[in-house]
């Protein structure tokens, strides 16, 4: 896969990261959204309960939302955020990704939301790496390599009823990774099981 590909999906997921409404008028809350997760080189369905993979493969998720629409039932926003995982033996994997979501209240302290979402994904080794030079073989260096991702997400969560309480949720998370290695996996697919927080914590301006 050539290069000019992945450099307009992180352009595009980089410009996203920036749209935080500036017309708005109205300061409404914006949280701080924190998550741990399970990691797998596994396609939807497989593994344990369908969801979850094993050896665990620990990782961990920064970001914010940006709301766009707030109805009683209804919410649009975007996300943006960074992640971090260690898959043993194959990877340390570094994400910058934003997403546009839809969120649907049922009327009480429960929500369902899906997600899609593009951004950049940095792969480091996690295993050594020798090549051949005037036939000795050196451990070579390397800062890892860029590649590309595309998600799509479902997720449940349950609203603290306290003022400034958080949000539970647990969202099941599945991503490709671009290119990975193109003489056989050209297109490494993952899913991911996270369980987080949703904080109040920061405010931004929405209209009215």
């Amino acid at each position: 896969m050539k290069i000019l590909p992945i450099r307009w999906i992180i352009g595009l997921a980089l410009l996203c990261l920036l749209n935080t409404n500036l017309s708005a008028q109205q300061k409404v809350p914006r949280p701080l959204v924190l998550s741990l997760f399970n990691n797998a080189t596994l396609l939807p369905g497989a593994g344990k309960l369908g969801v979850w993979g094993t050896p665990v493969h620990p990782g961990i998720s920064l970001g914010t939302e940006f709301l766009y629409s707030a109805r009683p039932h209804h919410d649009w926003f975007q996300t943006a955020r960074f992640a971090y995982h260690y898959h043993r033996y194959i990877q340390h994997s570094l994400q910058l990704m934003s997403e546009v979501g839809y969120r649907y209240h049922f009327g009480g302290p429960l929500d369902l939301e899906s997600r899609f979402g593009l951004g950049y994904l940095h792969s480091i080794s996690a295993a050594q790496i020798f090549e051949l030079n005037d036939g000795v073989y050196a451990q070579k260096t390397s800062l890892g390599r860029p590649q590309a991702t595309a998600s799509l997400s479902l997720g449940l969560g349950y609203q603290l009823p306290a003022t400034n309480a958080p949000r539970i949720f647990l969202a099941y998370q599945f991503y490709l990774q671009f290119p990975f290695v193109n003489e056989y996996v050209p297109i490494l697919p993952n899913t991911a099981l996270h369980l987080g927080l949703s904080l109040p914590f920061f405010h931004q301006k929405q209209g009215r």
